[in-house]
């Protein structure tokens, strides 16, 4: 099976014929969550006369019907998403393995998520609902600000949690040939930065701080209450001076 995938992949006929089926696939589902929206403005365009008025109603139809397309597609495509990722469980997986091709499937469906769906739901509590439903585990009192969640159903954020404007919460990375897939734990009370990048494997304790842009390698454990930041702009004289100063107090 592991041969197959990588000769799938790697030719470039058989790569385009399967790109073609697994892009008609992403239509299907995107069209299913269309259908309500579809409906709507079937029965706008009969309803609507020739008369100025008719006309702007219709307006007003066709954006209650994009609103119905965000509402249905954040359950169709968040219920899909999971079905997807079934079985997919944190570890190594080689990239001619079929795991990694079902997580290129995966992956594909949710990025037309990320950028269709997703940038009208930050902010709201339909973008919980909509990770929830792709299997993320998400608690009380949470605010979210961002689009960019990557492997959601690896995802626990708890209790009275904020993550900040385009932070990027990413379960997967790539290192030597491989596709790593970690959980990624939010603990109660953090916030966390302005585009700041959380990766496989981090864990924040209760009532953390991650700052703005500060990147979180991979098994990264803060503790309860710690703070976190990036390290701004700064000459390197200016770094000199404080690394003695911190030598200086130490010595005291």
């Amino acid at each position: 099976m592991k041969g197959f995938i990588d000769r799938l992949l790697r030719n470039p006929i058989t790569f385009e014929i399967t790109s073609i089926f697994v892009y008609a696939f992403y239509c299907i589902v995107f069209s299913v969550a269309t259908i309500p929206s579809a409906l709507l403005i079937h029965w706008g365009i009969r309803f609507v006369g020739s008369s100025v008025l008719m006309f702007f109603v219709f307006i007003v139809i066709c954006f209650f019907a994009f609103y119905i397309f965000l509402v249905f597609s954040t359950i169709v495509v968040g219920f899909a998403e999971r079905v997807l990722t079934l079985g997919l469980r944190p570890g190594a997986y080689s990239t001619d393995s079929p795991v990694f091709f079902r997580w290129l499937v995966y992956s594909g469906l949710h990025l037309w998520a990320v950028n269709i769906v997703l940038p009208f739901l930050r902010g709201n509590n339909w973008i919980k609902i909509y990770l929830r439903i792709a299997g993320a585990k998400i608690g009380k009192e949470v605010f979210i600000n961002t689009k960019d969640f990557y492997d959601s159903y690896l995802l626990k954020i708890e209790d009275n949690v904020i993550i900040g404007g385009e932070s990027f919460v990413n379960c997967h990375i790539f290192e030597d040939g491989h596709l790593i897939l970690g959980e990624i734990i939010i603990g109660e009370g953090t916030t966390v930065g302005a585009k700041a990048y959380l990766t496989p494997g981090t864990k924040t304790g209760k009532n953390s701080r991650i700052g703005m842009y500060t990147y979180l390698r991979r098994n990264t454990d803060v503790g309860d209450g710690e703070a976190l930041i990036a390290s701004p702009g700064m000459s390197r004289r200016q770094i000199v001076k404080i690394m003695r100063m911190n030598g200086r107090d130490n010595k005291h």
